[in-house]
């Protein structure tokens, strides 16, 4: 704990120097910010801080909206606002952004990262980078990732213990044909609902499961409707800040780099809140009555030969079998390099 504040607020000394004796133009400038999450949700709250650094360091000259809770609509609609430029920026998971940008489908695949350090750093690195990079190849500019988590399995049925769990499991998805595929390939009846309508379709029984980060179990009050939460861990699942690119390219130079400086500091606060609150958020869970368990190594490895050749096979046929060993190849790369130190 005391290890990582000591190194958010040398990230933030570090900002500050960057930005230090930088004149600025005159001239002012409004960034509306959407989020479908709520105001505590990690996420936006790495919104918030980027906000504040954003503004403390243009002397007020542009200005961040943050809007939480869906104010602006889904992350679908959005991003859609995004890339037709009436909005400046939106957050939102890889799922959606994959609609845009297509070489983000890479990040469907399951069970690629086991730990957030793992995927902090090989997100951090040239694979992560290259990937935000291709959003200008459609109008778009990648800022950086905002926490969101590794999407774990909720359940009104039991506990997810072994691989019969999943048989015929009714489980809302995200409205993404590569999850779809590997959870019908862990024998699940995947079945995809808007996240703004997740709530009412588990209090339904429109499905009887559904998998997100923990976060958003208690954020959306899903405990109250799901009985089990079982840490599957089998989606890293970030969620990329999206700029329109020539509202980006109309700031001047100075003013663009303290907003992708900004964006940087709000995700490295997003993962930071994330990190540190996830025990108290199971803590939490726990004394609402949901009954808890982490999924064995040896299950774990069972899922994922199951569900990663079938969202792979999937991938590979909209974005190239090249692509994704490329991308699979990187990430080996990365974690064997991290593995030295």
């Amino acid at each position: 704990m005391k290890k990582a504040i000591s190194c958010l607020l040398a990230l933030v000394m570090l900002f500050a120097l960057l930005a230090s004796g930088t004149a600025f133009a005159a001239d002012t400038y409004t960034i509306k910010i959407a989020c479908e999450n709520s105001d505590s949700y990690p996420a936006t709250m790495g919104l918030y801080a980027m906000k504040a650094y954003v503004e403390s360091h243009t002397d007020g000259n542009v200005k961040v909206e943050v809007c939480a809770s869906g104010q602006l609509g889904g992350e679908e609609d959005t991003l859609e606002q995004v890339a037709q430029g009436s909005l400046e920026m939106a957050v939102a998971s890889f799922a959606p952004v994959v609609s845009y940008v297509p070489s983000f489908e890479v990040m469907d695949i399951p069970f690629v990262y086991s730990t957030y350090e793992q995927a902090w750093l090989v997100l951090d690195s040239y694979v992560g980078t290259d990937l935000l990079d291709t959003m200008q190849d459609y109008g778009l500019k990648g800022l950086a990732y905002m926490e969101n988590g590794f999407r774990q399995v909720t359940s009104s049925q039991g506990a997810i213990e072994t691989m019969d769990s999943f048989s015929g499991l009714k489980i809302r998805t995200m409205q993404n044909n590569n999850h779809m595929a590997a959870f019908s390939a862990l024998g699940a009846n995947p079945t995809p609902v808007p996240f703004s309508e997740l709530y009412m379709a588990l209090s339904q029984k429109i499905a009887d499961a559904q998998e997100n980060p923990i976060a958003n179990v208690t954020d959306k009050k899903l405990f109250e409707v799901q009985g089990y939460l079982s840490l599957t861990n089998h989606i890293y699942d970030a969620m990329p800040l999206v700029c329109n690119l020539d509202f980006f390219n109309s700031l001047p130079a100075e003013y663009q780099g303290v907003v992708q400086a900004g964006a940087i500091y709000g995700q490295e606060v997003s993962r930071f809140i994330n990190h540190e609150r996830e025990d108290l958020i199971l803590a939490d869970l726990d004394a609402q009555g949901m009954k808890i368990n982490t999924v064995s190594d040896e299950v774990r490895e069972q899922m994922a030969a199951a569900a990663q050749p079938a969202a792979i096979e999937l991938i590979a046929k909209h974005i190239g079998q090249d692509a994704v060993d490329q991308y699979l190849a990187s990430v080996q790369e990365v974690l064997a390099q991290i593995a030295k130190y």
